[in-house]
């Protein structure tokens, strides 16, 4: 089966209308791809950033709750 030039021509307009090549789409795909890694290394270092914040506020309230703690047996010994 044979098709004209013509044929061919008006083919390729009817499906570029609706379909991407090949490697368009794999550009496509890449662009994407590296956005997304791009998203999982912010998010790792959120991540990592919470979790410390998260080791001072315990940090600060176990201090706090000790000295509080400290306090009240001063006050009971007396």
């Amino acid at each position: 089966m044979s098709f004209a030039h013509e044929q061919i021509i008006e083919m390729q307009n009817a499906f570029d209308d609706r379909y991407v090549l090949k490697d368009d789409c794999m550009e496509r795909q890449e662009t994407v791809n590296k956005k997304f890694a791009n998203d999982d290394k912010r998010i790792e270092l959120l991540i990592q950033k919470w979790n410390t914040l998260e080791k001072l506020v315990w940090t600060i309230a176990t201090a706090t709750v000790g000295t509080l703690i400290t306090t009240i047996a001063q006050f009971v010994v007396k």
